[in-house]
């Protein structure tokens, strides 16, 4: 037998005309009469003999001189195992392979554009009936030689497994056959237009995507018969997924960690990129600039069944596996296995996120999915194809409460605001936040409940709920921390004002972001912020408890920015020149009634202020322990507190906190303080106290 590359070199320019004619002497030779076929099937496609060189050195090449693992035991032709000239399948280009009687499980997901596809056709049909794993690779319609009878060729009886084999579930596979057409393209804004695919990628003559849009059957010049390589000329991974898909910020965000970052993996355990037979090799010179999309992505045989053929089964574990400390600085995994965390990791939330295609074509999240169905995945907070480095500003010197660059892309809500301590109702979504708060209320208020907040996942919030926060830092309240806007108790006295008791940088007029409150205070990398899990509940920096305020508690959180020795650490409250607006109008000169409290009284804040220090109807985030106002669980949290000695004089232990029926704490301006404002005559009716009461 002739070697087949130097006959096409030969007989190209006369092939089909050779063919046609078919000289009866001719067609009893079973070795040109098929010779004649194949070159019949080359006119039709195009092919070279550069092709067929190209076409015998790959995997496809199943005759017994084929490279690969699977091979015919004395087959020499190469193209009989897909093409036939007569008696050939209902499928171009003239099939010869048994097709598959399969049905297929196409891959469908919420954030898929295009109609859901149906059952494989066209091209993808003809791949799929070696690499569903259901027909043996040597059976055809026509077995070599004008036998014109079906049967299977000798060697080739097993059916394909491995990575190859995609089986007939295909919804951990990108998915074909589907219409790729200007409607699509409009309908997701990340998808390029088809008449920009002007190259070797595009969607067929019936203008589906297929198999053959991504990969090239017949020549091997790059991995797995793509196209198009895994890095381009400027050394960037992924340019075949990247032709199709524009996704939105990828190239527009500068230092986009994902696109640019060139950290290597360490080498412990096995390369979170690698996947046998997919992707890269396991070496530890792959980096997320060198695999693009595939440090993520994986195109086939993925780890999830319809969510955006993930490489680790769900969201969360594609991000940890790098940042756990094996490729990333910020080994968020540690974080995340804190005492206290947003529950990431906790099995019971695997598979709720559940990102839809919206009418204007975004991904976000129905109300109802961050509610009942209520998650905290990463990409919750982070946009992968977005997010570049940079925390929210820090104590010391915080400047704004802008959303910080790591969170670059992600949607959240802008409450539009009612009167002061009403539900917040009415949202807008933004798809790209600014302020870090429109992304932390869509899941912490109105927006994500609605009316019936869910119980605290730990149980540690008195009366077992959480609280609506876009409700607690609503700028129209008499008080709140300035997560949303500037503070309302900035009280002055001169030289002594408010501004003097505060540190790092803070002022009066200071924003701040929530993650200055909720983040770690020990953790394990310097510079990693955010509320992804602390030692402390829920999140914070430091205690905020029944005994924040009380002797000894300076490395509590109200002081991370409150200065200690103004509010508690001095005991010369008397005259002192450390003043705040709690202050007494009688006595021994203008006392400083916060160090008194504290220092004589052992007293909490919480013994005035509420439990959770978003914002309140009173000024200065004051609560009413008792009286026919009194506030309400859990921001009147006085009953988890140390109240008086009941062998004392003080036998009614109930009554403590600031009551309302004596006390219009509005009314009060700083600096007048009366004992009458919070006592009944010479003490009953006081508030929290230790056992003596001088």
């Amino acid at each position: 037998m002739q070697d087949r590359s130097a006959l096409f070199a030969a007989h190209a320019t006369d092939a089909r005309v050779k063919f046609r004619d078919r000289q009866r002497p001719r067609a009893k030779n079973h070795s040109w009469g098929w010779f004649g076929a194949i070159l019949l099937v080359v006119g039709l496609l195009g092919w070279t003999a550069s092709g067929m060189a190209n076409i015998a050195n790959t995997k496809h090449n199943l005759s017994a001189s084929g490279p690969g693992t699977h091979k015919a035991t004395a087959e020499s032709q190469i193209c009989v195992f897909c093409h036939t000239p007569h008696n050939s399948n209902p499928a171009v280009p003239l099939w010869n392979h048994a097709l598959s009687a399969a049905v297929y499980t196409p891959y469908g997901s919420n954030t898929l554009a295009a109609a859901a596809p149906g059952q494989p056709s066209g091209t993808s049909k003809l791949c799929l009936s070696c690499h569903d794993g259901t027909v043996a690779l040597g059976g055809v319609q026509n077995l070599p030689f004008g036998h014109q009878a079906a049967g299977t060729i000798s060697g080739l009886e097993a059916f394909l497994t491995g990575p190859a084999s995609l089986g007939t579930d295909l919804r951990n596979d990108h998915p074909v056959s589907f219409t790729y057409d200007t409607t699509l393209a409009a309908t997701n804004p990340e998808l390029v237009s088809p008449a920009a695919l002007t190259g070797k990628i595009k969607p067929d003559s019936s203008g589906q995507m297929q198999c053959s849009s991504c990969h090239d059957p017949h020549v091997e010049a790059n991995p797995k018969f793509l196209h198009v390589g895994y890095t381009d000329g400027a050394g960037y991974g992924s340019p075949l997924c990247r032709t199709c898909h524009d996704k939105m910020y990828w190239n527009t965000v500068s230092n986009m960690s994902h696109r640019e970052q060139t950290r290597q993996w360490n080498g412990a355990g096995d390369n979170p990129w690698h996947v046998p037979g997919h992707n890269l090799a396991n070496d530890p010179n792959s980096t997320n600039k060198a695999n693009g999309c595939e440090s993520c992505h994986q195109p086939h045989n993925a780890a999830t069944s319809g969510s955006r053929i993930l490489k680790q089964d769900g969201e969360a574990k594609v991000c940890l596996v790098c940042h756990n400390g094996n490729v990333s600085y910020w080994n968020i995994d540690a974080a995340l296995n804190k005492m206290y965390a947003h529950p990431t990791k906790n099995p019971a939330y695997d598979g709720r996120h559940n990102p839809k295609r919206m009418p204007d074509g975004k991904v976000r999240e129905e109300p109802a999915e961050l509610g009942t169905n209520r998650h905290a995945e990463c990409e919750d907070c982070h946009n992968p194809h977005a997010v570049s480095p940079g925390v929210s500003p820090s104590v010391p010197n915080p400047t704004n409460n802008l959303a910080a660059p790591v969170n670059k892309g992600v949607w959240g809500v802008q409450p539009t605001w009612p009167a002061a301590w009403q539900p917040v109702t009415t949202y807008t979504v933004v798809d790209d936040v600014q302020y870090q708060h429109q992304l932390c209320l869509k899941c912490h208020s109105y927006y994500a409940f609605g009316s019936t907040p869910p119980a605290d996942p730990y149980g540690m919030i008195a009366g077992g709920i959480n609280t609506d926060q876009a409700k607690e830092f609503n700028p129209n309240n008499a008080s709140y921390h300035p997560v949303v806007a500037q503070g309302k108790n900035p009280f002055m006295d001169g030289a002594n004002n408010y501004a003097t008791s505060l540190i790092g940088g803070m002022t009066p007029t200071s924003l701040m972001t929530c993650s200055e409150c909720h983040s770690d205070s020990q953790p394990d990398l310097p510079g990693l912020k955010g509320p992804h899990g602390a030692d402390v509940w829920p999140i914070l920096w430091g205690p905020y408890d029944r005994t924040t305020g009380m002797l000894g508690t300076q490395n509590h959180l109200c002081f991370k920015c409150h200065d200690w020795m103004i509010y508690a650490g001095t005991t010369d409250y008397n005259g002192t020149a450390l003043k705040t607006g709690f202050r007494a109008t009688t006595g021994a000169g203008l006392r400083n009634m916060h160090a008194r409290h504290v220092n004589l009284r052992d007293m909490p804040c919480l013994a005035c202020h509420t439990a959770v220090p978003h914002g309140m109807p009173n000024r200065a985030l004051l609560v009413y322990g008792r009286g026919t106002k009194k506030d309400p669980e859990p921001y009147n949290a006085h009953n988890q507190m140390p109240i008086c000695d009941p062998s004392t004089v003080y036998t009614d232990c109930t009554d403590y906190g600031i009551n309302s029926d004596i006390t219009n704490v509005n009314a009060i301006a700083s600096g007048t303080w009366k004992r009458t404002d919070c006592h009944n005559g010479s003490g009953t009716g006081s508030c929290s106290r230790k056992s003596t009461f001088p």
